[in-house]
């Protein structure tokens, strides 16, 4: 395959565009007692809106699918999007509705923690994947994640195969039904790029994965899922890559972690762009490796996703 430049590319990507509220504490407090933070602040965020963002530094073409409430803080998503040259006319902006807040715990060591809840008003719906046909008709390859109601990973990866874009799946977070999980069109699924705890829950719904040691995780998936390419990544950018029947692993770029919210995003949406514009696995692994140690080494969300250049 001839490899293409990146800004030739068209990407659709579907899942949940919210503000993320980031809390900076050495430690949680319990309930009942009041603890002053490192430090609180909001930002734009969302998986969806990290690899967006993070394809629209690369140079691709850029669509985002998704839903927001009419409010200052749906503005200000939709603000960010435009500036980074994302096309936002798929984008939903919803009457009385409130746009997702997402908390987000960083540690001193710049682990992070995540909690979120979408609600059904600016949830995106089947109905709001069909509307974006002629993006998806355009698009050489789907990103989505697990952000949104099942029904709607349905059919957003039926779409992207009708339009012949190459579909790229995220899984996460973990969808509270396992059988849902499994019931989803794998086979139209070109690649999935979860971490380990991600792996273990698609694996056998959950429950036979548990044996399966890291290293195997790319193999199992694959036969258990019949997805061409599984990469499976195991944090500080170390990661299986299992495709053609060959599993391959690649160690880790060394980086100090200031905050780990979002690597996994800038590694997806890298790997995505690099693999689809032709180049090989390791060069795409390479460089979404690079990707994810650049978004470790810098704190927020999409604000970390490496810059151009």
């Amino acid at each position: 395959m001839a490899r293409r430049p990146i800004e030739e590319l068209r990407f659709v990507v579907v899942g949940a565009y919210v503000a993320d509220c980031f809390v900076r504490t050495p430690r949680l407090p319990a309930w009942g007692h009041e603890y002053e933070a490192r430090s609180i602040r909001t930002s734009p965020g969302g998986k969806a809106l990290n690899q967006a963002v993070a394809l629209a530094r690369l140079g691709a073409q850029v669509a985002a699918v998704g839903a927001v409430g009419d409010d200052g803080v749906g503005r200000d998503v939709l603000t960010a999007l435009a500036r980074e040259r994302i096309d936002v006319s798929w984008v939903e902006s919803r009457e009385d509705a409130a746009t997702t807040v997402c908390l987000c715990l960083v540690s001193d060591d710049g682990d992070s923690a995540i909690m979120w809840h979408i609600n059904e008003d600016v949830a995106l719906s089947p109905a709001s994947v069909h509307a974006a046909a002629s993006a998806f008709d355009r698009a050489d390859a789907v990103l989505l994640t697990f952000e949104t109601p099942v029904p709607t990973i349905r059919e957003t990866i039926n779409m992207a195969s009708r339009c012949r874009a190459r579909v790229f799946v995220q899984p996460a977070p973990v969808l509270a039904d396992p059988a849902a999980a499994a019931s989803l069109p794998w086979d139209e699924v070109d690649v999935v790029v979860p971490n380990e705890i991600e792996a273990h829950a698609l694996l056998n719904s959950g429950e036979g994965g548990r044996n399966v040691p890291a290293e195997g995780l790319g193999g199992a998936l694959a036969d258990e899922l019949q997805v061409p390419t599984v990469v499976v990544t195991l944090g500080e950018s170390r990661c299986i890559a299992h495709a053609a029947g060959v599993t391959r692993r690649y160690s880790a770029q060394q980086t100090v972690a200031v905050d780990t919210t979002g690597a996994s995003d800038a590694f997806t949406a890298t790997f995505a762009a690099h693999l689809t514009a032709g180049a090989s696995e390791a060069d795409a692994i390479h460089a979404a490796q690079s990707a994810a140690a650049w978004a470790i080494g810098h704190p927020g969300g999409h604000r970390s996703m490496p810059e151009p250049g």
